[in-house]
């Protein structure tokens, strides 16, 4: 008999003890009462602390599994074609981290690959979704912002669920929907099912939203190609250069800017803007950095380095800016190269890219990236009038997936291997595992890691006569760094996203596999394999497969657009009428709404604070982490600054600690204060009257930077006679002073 999903929710409940799993926040009172009903009645440890048997007769589990169906079915729980939940989730158990608490939906358990979602799999997610859309009480919630009582919801929202089943809502066709469910999973499809909801009371009960025409107008947001005219007065040539990692295709379009006369490199990360700014420089070209934390002018003190003119005042003109996309700056240019292309449909980022597509002023623009979003760029450019020429590229040098995993040991781990995690919590604990099983040394990268400290460990394990033979890496590692990498060895093939443990897609898995073997690293042939047997079939069957075509291009409001909206709705908080904005808005097939979890957890953080809708915009899209409490604590203080109109200096805020960080933890420490630190140098580029410490805020952070990397460098094999072992705890392998030496700082 199949069993049912919220069993295995339970089930693994009590068989995985480093999760804590709840009912998903907008179920009601009566779905919480049913699964405390469950637990009480049907699960069989429960059953155990009555005092009840555990063995039951044939007859016995028949009618107790037809009860325990009954009751969830009534509360519209489905049930899953198997029963892997229990497996999958012990394989998510942090082993060296703290307990921790997963919300969870009972519709996004088992999540198949992106090849494996299929038109079925999209029409049973969306019945399931209209039916917590029916019973939720956060959209209740949401639809009475708009004035839409719990009477004229319960009564529409059936009449609505049923003409989408029905299939008469051209945006709710389950084979339109994979793309989305691919993009932004059921946080897309959720958002999407409201919006269709306030289209569909518009046309069939005006009465109930007699008030919302008028804020469906100034949230139209479906046609984005009209906010800014530049670009559509000059005629452009579109190069895409389209291929997989390694092949070459940034290079020519690199090769391309070198030449004219004036060019921009648009970068997904400040590590990639830096490198092409050495790059430029080393090759006698006249380059400026443009990022949200750094500016920088050319070097004309070196040799070649010369300017390609000067202005009346006599000011050096610049060749060539590199800059990160959001910094892109509104200049007329001879060629633009925007990078990573197939970022455009990334739900956090994705509007930099449809931004710099749509309004980029270049008599030559070039794109590169992956083969799947030349169809949704195109599309974009015909709806312009724009022709797109495609160049596609081959991979340089050979790779091989391997069809023998690593049969779980570290000790196959050999000198040449980046080890790829998906859990920060795991890498030190793998790193010291690997280094005592093996006696090599690992360096380590990941995302919340500072980019100066991301390139100084890749130097480590780059260079041939350095003791660092291998790299404990996140997903990080896809891009941005040059990485002389033998091999890729996952760990796992699933991640968590904040929500659940879902597989990682295809494009994710080939551009972190097609890491290996880089081309001009001295590696002849690339390979890449799993640490565990039970995931070899599945990277095999990713690193074949070519990632789906991209669907839609990623968009924001604009400013003028939010306060507009904000002066309908004065006494409601900036944080709550970005859902609003987000709930109403109109958006063409071609184009959705940027995911702004993120920046609504930064408004929450600066509510009270007297601010303008101006400032306040600036501020939700700083580079800031508002779960990290030293991040809050500066963000916190430097609005207040902003909000009162006084100066702020980085020395009033920032309090380093003293010493060599020696464990994770005093590390981890270490990187919210430079986080802190970055946000006042951005802050100072957007409030310069207020954010006055430059000079002051760069040295603080060169020496937090400086202080990461002697950690660690200062990390090894634990000493199990000191620690007791304890694998978080490490002893310092060499004194300041040669560590300073190796760092260049004396």
């Amino acid at each position: 008999m199949q069993r049912t999903l919220a069993a295995g929710v339970l089930r693994s409940a009590t068989q995985c003890s480093a999760y804590t799993v709840l009912p998903c926040k907008g179920h009601t009172f009566d779905r919480h009462v049913a699964l405390d009903l469950f637990r009480r009645q049907y699960h069989p440890t429960a059953a155990c602390e009555r005092g009840v048997p555990k063995k039951k007769s044939r007859k016995q589990q028949i009618i107790t599994n037809n009860k325990r169906d009954n009751v969830l079915e009534k509360y519209g729980f489905a049930s899953p074609p198997d029963d892997s939940l229990t497996d999958r989730y012990k394989k998510a158990r942090i082993r060296d981290g703290p307990q921790r608490t997963v919300r969870m939906t009972f519709d996004d358990m088992k999540w198949p690959q992106d090849a494996d979602l299929d038109e079925k799999f999209a029409a049973k997610t969306l019945k399931s979704r209209l039916g917590r859309f029916q019973m939720s009480q956060d959209v209740r919630r949401r639809c009475g912002n708009f004035g839409i009582g719990d009477g004229e919801f319960v009564e529409w929202a059936s009449k609505f669920a049923q003409s989408v089943m029905d299939g008469n809502n051209e945006r709710l066709v389950p084979k339109d929907l994979v793309p989305l469910l691919i993009r932004s999973r059921l946080e897309g499809l959720d958002n999407l099912i409201l919006s269709q909801f306030f289209a569909f009371l518009e046309r069939d009960a005006p009465h109930v939203v007699k008030d919302m025409k008028y804020l469906r107008e100034i949230t139209d947001l479906r046609f984005p190609h009209e906010w800014t005219l530049g670009a559509r007065t000059m005629k452009r040539r579109i190069i895409m250069h389209v291929g997989p990692t390694n092949s070459g295709k940034t290079y020519h379009a690199l090769e391309r800017l070198k030449n004219c006369k004036s060019g921009v490199y648009c970068s997904p990360l400040r590590l990639l803007a830096h490198e092409v700014y050495m790059r430029m420089m080393a090759a006698g070209v006249s380059c400026g950095l443009l990022t949200g934390e750094d500016r920088r002018y050319p070097d004309y003190s070196l040799q070649d380095v010369k300017p390609v003119g000067y202005t009346s005042t006599g000011t050096p003109i610049t060749q060539v800016t590199s800059c990160t996309i959001e910094m892109l700056p509104v200049k007329l240019f001879d060629v633009a190269v925007i990078d990573e292309i197939q970022m455009i449909s990334d739900k956090q980022r994705g509007w930099a890219w449809t931004s710099a597509l749509l309004s980029l002023r270049a008599r030559e623009l070039h794109l590169c990236g992956e083969p799947s979003a030349v169809p949704l760029v195109k599309r974009i450019c015909e709806m312009m009038d724009e022709e797109v020429e495609v160049r596609e590229y081959s991979r340089l040098g050979e790779l091989e997936v391997s069809s023998r995993s690593l049969e779980g040991s570290w000790k196959n781990i050999r000198a040449g291997d980046c080890v790829v995690v998906f859990s920060r919590a795991e890498i030190y604990g793998i790193k010291n595992t690997i280094e005592k099983k093996t006696g090599m040394r690992c360096a380590v990268i990941y995302g919340s890691l500072p980019p100066e400290s991301r390139v100084k460990q890749a130097a480590l394990f780059n260079d041939p006569n350095s003791d660092y033979d291998v790299l404990v890496a996140s997903d990080a590692v896809g891009m941005g760094i040059n990485l002389s990498i033998n091999r890729v060895v996952f760990t796992t093939l699933e991640k968590f996203d904040g929500e659940s443990v879902r597989p990682i897609s295809v494009s994710q898995t080939r551009q972190i596999g097609g890491r290996a073997g880089r081309f001009n690293s001295g590696v002849s042939v690339g390979t890449v394999t799993t640490m565990q047997p039970s995931d070899i079939r599945a990277l095999q069957s990713s690193m074949g497969t070519m990632p789906p075509s991209l669907d839609a291009a990623g968009i924001k409001p604009t400013t003028s657009m939010i306060e507009m909206f904000s002066h309908q709705f004065p006494d409601v908080s900036f944080s709550q009428l970005w859902s609003m904005f987000r709930d109403i808005a109109s958006v063409d097939d071609q184009y959705f709404m940027c995911s702004f979890d993120d920046q609504e957890s930064v408004a929450r953080e600066i509510e009270k604070l007297p601010l303008t809708v101006s400032e306040r915009y600036q501020l939700i899209y700083a580079p800031v982490n508002a779960r990290d409490p030293i991040v809050k604590q500066c963000l916190q203080t430097y609005a207040a600054a902003i909000a009162y109109k006084r100066e702020c200096n980085i020395m009033d805020v920032v309090s380093l600690p003293l010493g060599i960080p020696t464990n994770r933890e005093t590390i981890q420490i270490f990187e919210q204060w430079h986080r802190g630190i970055t946000l006042y140098t951005w802050l100072s580029y957007h409030f310069p009257s207020t954010f006055t410490a430059v000079d002051e805020s760069f040295a603080i952070k060169e020496e937090c930077e400086n202080t990461i990397q002697m950690g660690l460098l200062s990390l090894r094999k634990p000493n199990r006679e000191n620690t007791g072992g304890n694998t978080d705890e490490y002893v310092k392998q060499d004194e300041n002073k040669s560590i300073r030496k190796a760092l260049g700082i004396y």
